[in-house]
Protein backbone atom coordinates (compact mmCIF):
# COMPACT_ATOMS: atom_id res chain seq x y z
CA UNK A 1 0.00 0.00 0.00
CA UNK A 2 2.77 2.33 0.67
CA UNK A 3 4.86 1.50 -2.75
CA UNK A 4 1.24 2.39 -4.46
CA UNK A 5 0.49 5.95 -2.45
CA UNK A 6 4.02 6.59 -3.04
CA UNK A 7 3.95 6.37 -6.95
CA UNK A 8 0.74 8.22 -7.40
CA UNK A 9 2.12 11.06 -5.24
CA UNK A 10 5.23 10.69 -7.57
CA UNK A 11 3.26 10.92 -10.21
CA UNK A 12 0.68 13.84 -9.51
CA UNK A 13 4.46 15.82 -8.44
CA UNK A 14 5.71 15.53 -11.86
CA UNK A 15 2.41 16.00 -14.28
CA UNK A 16 2.86 19.61 -13.94
CA UNK A 17 4.03 21.88 -17.33
CA UNK A 18 7.74 23.22 -16.21
CA UNK A 19 5.80 26.98 -16.65
CA UNK A 20 4.31 26.11 -12.89
CA UNK A 21 7.72 25.51 -11.50
CA UNK A 22 8.44 28.88 -9.57
CA UNK A 23 11.92 28.52 -8.76
CA UNK A 24 14.57 25.18 -8.95
CA UNK A 25 17.59 25.16 -7.10
CA UNK A 26 21.20 23.12 -8.24
CA UNK A 27 24.30 22.48 -6.05
CA UNK A 28 27.33 19.83 -6.28
CA UNK A 29 28.83 18.76 -3.71
CA UNK A 30 32.01 17.24 -2.87
CA UNK A 31 32.79 15.37 1.08
CA UNK A 32 35.77 13.59 2.44
CA UNK A 33 35.75 12.15 6.18
CA UNK A 34 38.11 9.13 7.97
CA UNK A 35 36.91 7.04 10.91
CA UNK A 36 33.75 5.02 9.42
CA UNK A 37 32.90 1.71 11.09
CA UNK A 38 31.29 0.37 7.81
CA UNK A 39 33.33 -0.62 4.81
CA UNK A 40 37.09 1.67 4.11
CA UNK A 41 37.96 3.91 6.89
CA UNK A 42 38.18 6.61 4.56
CA UNK A 43 35.39 7.59 2.31
CA UNK A 44 35.20 10.90 -0.73
CA UNK A 45 31.66 11.17 -1.68
CA UNK A 46 30.34 13.32 -4.93
CA UNK A 47 27.04 14.57 -3.95
CA UNK A 48 24.62 16.31 -6.71
CA UNK A 49 21.74 17.49 -5.45
CA UNK A 50 18.43 19.21 -6.86
CA UNK A 51 15.20 21.01 -5.28
CA UNK A 52 11.96 22.87 -7.16
CA UNK A 53 9.19 24.62 -6.46
CA UNK A 54 6.22 24.49 -8.34
CA UNK A 55 2.20 25.48 -8.51
CA UNK A 56 0.94 22.36 -5.95
CA UNK A 57 4.06 21.66 -3.59
CA UNK A 58 7.67 20.91 -4.14
CA UNK A 59 10.59 18.11 -4.81
CA UNK A 60 14.16 17.35 -3.53
CA UNK A 61 16.33 15.09 -4.95
CA UNK A 62 19.99 13.86 -4.34
CA UNK A 63 22.11 11.25 -6.22
CA UNK A 64 25.45 10.12 -3.85
CA UNK A 65 28.43 8.75 -5.86
CA UNK A 66 30.52 7.34 -2.67
CA UNK A 67 34.15 6.09 -3.28
CA UNK A 68 35.11 2.83 -1.56
CA UNK A 69 38.70 2.46 -2.00
CA UNK A 70 39.41 -0.55 -4.02
CA UNK A 71 35.62 -1.88 -3.96
CA UNK A 72 34.79 0.92 -6.73
CA UNK A 73 32.50 3.39 -6.31
CA UNK A 74 28.16 3.14 -4.89
CA UNK A 75 25.55 5.23 -6.54
CA UNK A 76 22.54 5.95 -3.46
CA UNK A 77 19.57 8.51 -3.97
CA UNK A 78 16.50 9.99 -2.41
CA UNK A 79 13.63 11.60 -3.73
CA UNK A 80 10.91 13.52 -1.90
CA UNK A 81 8.51 14.82 -3.76
CA UNK A 82 5.47 16.95 -1.20
CA UNK A 83 2.18 18.25 -2.12
CA UNK A 84 0.67 21.55 -0.54
CA UNK A 85 -2.80 20.96 0.90
CA UNK A 86 -2.91 24.76 1.22
CA UNK A 87 -2.32 25.24 -2.68
CA UNK A 88 -4.11 22.33 -3.53
CA UNK A 89 -7.40 23.25 -1.70
CA UNK A 90 -7.08 26.73 -2.13
CA UNK A 91 -7.48 26.87 2.10
CA UNK A 92 -5.08 28.74 4.83
CA UNK A 93 -3.81 25.70 7.02
CA UNK A 94 -1.62 28.11 8.74
CA UNK A 95 -1.70 28.67 12.29
CA UNK A 96 0.77 29.46 14.48
CA UNK A 97 4.39 28.80 14.22
CA UNK A 98 2.83 26.15 10.84
CA UNK A 99 2.90 27.69 8.09
CA UNK A 100 1.52 24.92 5.94
CA UNK A 101 0.85 21.33 5.81
CA UNK A 102 2.15 19.02 3.20
CA UNK A 103 1.66 14.85 1.89
CA UNK A 104 5.03 13.79 1.59
CA UNK A 105 6.60 10.92 0.56
CA UNK A 106 10.53 9.72 -0.14
CA UNK A 107 11.80 6.91 -2.44
CA UNK A 108 15.41 5.41 -0.86
CA UNK A 109 16.84 3.87 -3.98
CA UNK A 110 20.69 2.23 -4.19
CA UNK A 111 22.52 -1.47 -3.90
CA UNK A 112 20.28 -3.64 -2.19
CA UNK A 113 18.23 -0.25 -0.86
CA UNK A 114 14.75 -0.03 -2.21
CA UNK A 115 12.59 1.61 0.69
CA UNK A 116 9.30 3.46 0.47
CA UNK A 117 8.28 6.16 3.00
CA UNK A 118 4.57 7.53 2.46
CA UNK A 119 2.81 10.30 5.52
CA UNK A 120 2.49 13.87 6.00
CA UNK A 121 4.52 17.07 6.93
CA UNK A 122 4.53 20.63 8.28
CA UNK A 123 6.49 23.58 7.57
CA UNK A 124 7.38 25.90 10.25
CA UNK A 125 7.89 29.44 10.32
CA UNK A 126 11.41 29.63 13.10
CA UNK A 127 12.80 32.68 13.52
CA UNK A 128 15.92 33.16 11.65
CA UNK A 129 15.88 29.96 9.36
CA UNK A 130 15.21 30.34 5.57
CA UNK A 131 13.55 26.55 6.40
CA UNK A 132 12.46 24.38 9.28
CA UNK A 133 10.33 21.17 7.54
CA UNK A 134 9.04 18.55 9.95
CA UNK A 135 8.11 14.94 7.73
CA UNK A 136 6.07 11.45 9.92
CA UNK A 137 6.25 8.67 7.81
CA UNK A 138 5.12 5.31 7.36
CA UNK A 139 8.31 3.58 6.31
CA UNK A 140 8.31 0.12 4.40
CA UNK A 141 11.06 -2.23 3.13
CA UNK A 142 10.10 -4.67 1.02
CA UNK A 143 13.02 -7.12 1.79
CA UNK A 144 11.56 -6.79 5.62
CA UNK A 145 8.28 -7.91 7.47
CA UNK A 146 5.42 -5.08 8.12
CA UNK A 147 6.58 -1.24 8.18
CA UNK A 148 7.21 1.45 10.72
CA UNK A 149 7.68 4.92 11.21
CA UNK A 150 10.08 7.22 10.54
CA UNK A 151 10.28 11.05 11.45
CA UNK A 152 12.77 13.45 9.52
CA UNK A 153 13.75 17.06 10.20
CA UNK A 154 14.95 19.47 7.76
CA UNK A 155 16.72 22.88 8.90
CA UNK A 156 18.12 25.82 6.74
CA UNK A 157 19.75 29.20 8.07
CA UNK A 158 22.04 31.69 7.00
CA UNK A 159 23.70 34.05 9.19
CA UNK A 160 26.67 36.57 9.36
CA UNK A 161 29.75 36.97 11.98
CA UNK A 162 31.51 40.58 11.21
CA UNK A 163 32.41 39.88 7.51
CA UNK A 164 31.81 37.07 6.44
CA UNK A 165 28.79 34.90 6.02
CA UNK A 166 27.84 31.40 6.78
CA UNK A 167 25.15 28.70 6.10
CA UNK A 168 23.36 26.19 8.97
CA UNK A 169 21.87 23.25 7.31
CA UNK A 170 20.99 19.82 7.25
CA UNK A 171 18.70 16.99 8.12
CA UNK A 172 17.84 14.51 10.97
CA UNK A 173 16.38 10.99 9.98
CA UNK A 174 14.78 8.99 13.30
CA UNK A 175 13.52 5.52 12.24
CA UNK A 176 11.73 2.62 14.28
CA UNK A 177 12.98 -0.63 14.19
CA UNK A 178 11.22 -3.08 11.06
CA UNK A 179 11.19 -6.85 10.21
CA UNK A 180 11.13 -9.38 12.90
CA UNK A 181 13.53 -9.34 15.99
CA UNK A 182 16.00 -12.15 16.03
CA UNK A 183 16.40 -12.47 12.60
CA UNK A 184 18.75 -11.57 9.77
CA UNK A 185 16.11 -9.93 8.10
CA UNK A 186 15.47 -7.01 11.00
CA UNK A 187 16.71 -3.52 11.26
CA UNK A 188 16.61 -1.97 14.58
CA UNK A 189 15.74 1.41 15.24
CA UNK A 190 18.33 4.22 14.17
CA UNK A 191 19.10 7.74 14.52
CA UNK A 192 20.99 9.41 11.70
CA UNK A 193 21.97 12.93 11.60
CA UNK A 194 24.11 15.38 8.98
CA UNK A 195 24.19 19.14 10.57
CA UNK A 196 26.57 20.87 8.09
CA UNK A 197 28.40 24.73 8.86
CA UNK A 198 29.69 26.35 5.79
CA UNK A 199 31.34 29.70 4.99
CA UNK A 200 30.15 31.37 1.74
CA UNK A 201 33.38 31.85 0.36
CA UNK A 202 32.16 33.20 -2.80
CA UNK A 203 30.79 36.59 -0.41
CA UNK A 204 34.39 37.15 0.16
CA UNK A 205 34.77 37.80 -3.40
CA UNK A 206 31.67 39.36 -4.52
CA UNK A 207 29.65 36.34 -5.47
CA UNK A 208 27.27 35.76 -2.65
CA UNK A 209 26.25 32.14 -2.19
CA UNK A 210 27.90 30.65 -5.27
CA UNK A 211 30.48 28.88 -3.11
CA UNK A 212 30.52 27.42 -0.03
CA UNK A 213 33.18 25.42 1.93
CA UNK A 214 33.13 23.71 5.40
CA UNK A 215 32.57 20.35 7.63
CA UNK A 216 29.61 18.48 7.99
CA UNK A 217 29.05 16.14 10.70
CA UNK A 218 27.71 12.46 10.41
CA UNK A 219 26.06 10.79 13.35
CA UNK A 220 24.38 7.67 12.69
CA UNK A 221 23.30 5.11 15.88
CA UNK A 222 22.62 1.88 14.49
CA UNK A 223 23.47 2.44 10.78
CA UNK A 224 21.46 1.00 8.43
CA UNK A 225 19.54 -0.48 11.34
CA UNK A 226 22.33 -2.68 12.34
CA UNK A 227 22.53 -2.92 15.93
CA UNK A 228 25.57 -1.82 17.67
CA UNK A 229 27.42 -0.01 14.72
CA UNK A 230 27.37 3.52 15.61
CA UNK A 231 29.77 6.39 13.41
CA UNK A 232 30.34 9.87 14.50
CA UNK A 233 32.87 11.24 11.49
CA UNK A 234 33.62 14.67 10.70
CA UNK A 235 33.92 15.41 6.99
CA UNK A 236 35.31 18.26 4.99
CA UNK A 237 32.90 19.54 2.10
CA UNK A 238 32.65 22.18 -0.56
CA UNK A 239 29.85 22.93 -2.26
CA UNK A 240 28.86 24.86 -5.76
CA UNK A 241 25.22 26.45 -6.42
CA UNK A 242 24.02 27.01 -9.87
Amino acid sequence: MIRKLFVFLLAASVGTPAAAQSWNAFNVQYLYGSGFELGPKRVGTLTLQWANGWAYGDNFVFVDVTRFGRSGNKIYSEWAPRLSLSKITGRDFSVGPIQDVLWSGTLEWGENVSNYLMGGAVDLAVPGFNFFKVNGYLRENPDLSGSTWQVTVTWSADFGVGFSRWSFSGFVDWAGSEGKSGTSAYSKRNFHAQPQLLLDAGHLFGRQGWFHVGIEWLYWHNRFGISGVDESVAQVMAKVNF
